[in-house]
């Protein structure tokens, strides 16, 4: 029989199914790979005592190129064992795809997941987060993807449940610090009101292992704190119901009253910038107004309606009205420098 099986090892080093020790045992070749998480340390020998054999530790190249895994599934039974639970990656789900168009059965056998452990970890009810993110170590546009989704998130009411990147083969990954001190130079970049020293956050340690940590509160009371040994990854709570805020106090051990709700003040990027726009105008025009005396009135009066037009159409939550508005206010305000009697600073 051909099949290649997908087993997810869950979390820590006791998460493997019982159906999973059994896929492993049975197979002509097992395959093992954990680039994404550091290894639990006494993961391999676990499942290898549970099982009963031997498995091949495998790197992230090997499972990408996935030609010698699919050869031999294509002659036998083969186990790829990874963390957590195998369809996250989008990496197995290209094999699983390649695989199915080959000819040869697929199963895979779900473990637990950080998605879904660390809402019930927390406390937090999981079908009220929304698109999750991954904070890498690096990025060019001050994390631009992750400020954005939370920003979104926290309008929708969602929580964002923040991956915090790792590399295992170079043992290195984002700390909850680093997360933190990002999220400020984002919104530093960014100006949406979205995060600050007080925005509150949950941080989660090395879930489903004996040494989980819940560590809960305000940026500037977490900064400092140490969080020790990686897995970690970081929720931004939005809108919470009472039920989640009791549990969430209660695994945390702080008090109900120091957890916060993030989407109370949270705006949309047009309340922020539409405000500032229309007080730039608003004082370009009177300037405008006090040097241009005359044979510019209908520019004055057309300029000052389509400002008008942006704060009704910002109150009604017509946003793009609101900003082509805006933008054609500016733009007759602009227009009057032509006549080269006038010079505008903005």
């Amino acid at each position: 029989m051909t099949k290649l099986t997908f087993v997810g090892l869950g979390l820590g080093d006791q998460g493997v199914s019982i159906g999973g020790i059994k896929a492993i045992r049975e197979a002509d070749t097992a395959y093992i790979e954990y680039y994404t998480t550091p290894f639990a340390p006494r993961l391999l020998s676990e499942v290898e005592g549970a099982a009963g054999r031997t498995l091949t530790v495998v790197d992230r190249s090997f499972v990408e190129d996935g030609k010698a895994i699919l050869d031999e599934a294509s002659a036998g039974t083969v186990v790829l064992a990874v963390q957590g639970d195998p369809m996250i990656a989008t990496t197995h789900s290209d094999l699983m795809v390649r695989a199915i168009s080959r000819g040869i059965r697929t199963e895979i056998i779900h473990g637990a997941t950080i998605a879904t452990a660390a809402a019930s970890a927390s406390g937090l009810h999981y079908y009220k987060f929304g698109a999750t993110v991954t904070f890498t170590r690096e990025s060019k546009n001050y994390h631009e993807q992750v400020y954005k989704r939370v920003h979104q998130n926290l309008l929708d009411g969602s929580h964002s449940l923040l991956l915090l990147e790792y590399d295992v083969e170079g043992g290195q990954g984002v700390t909850p610090q680093s997360l933190m001190e990002g999220l400020l130079r984002a919104e530093a970049n960014y100006k949406r009101g979205v995060v600050s020293g007080q925005t509150f956050l949950v941080i989660l340690s090395r879930v489903g292992t004996a040494q989980e940590s819940i560590r809960a509160g305000s940026i500037d009371g977490l900064v400092t704190l140490d969080y020790g040994e990686p897995p970690h990854v970081a929720i931004v709570p939005g809108r919470l119901h009472f039920t989640e805020k009791e549990a969430l106090a209660a695994v945390a051990g702080i008090a109900e009253q120091q957890v916060r709700d993030n989407a109370s003040d949270v705006r949309r990027t047009a309340q922020v910038l539409i405000p500032k726009y229309v007080e730039k105008a608003k004082k370009a025009l009177e300037t405008a107004r006090s040097s241009l005396k005359e044979g510019y009135e209908q520019v004055f009066e057309n300029a000052e309606l389509y400002t008008k037009d942006a704060e009704r159409f910002l109150a009604d939550g017509q946003d793009e009205l609101a900003m082509l508005s805006i933008g054609y206010a500016e733009g007759l305000i602009d227009s009057l420098t032509f006549s080269g009697k006038l010079e505008l600073e903005w």
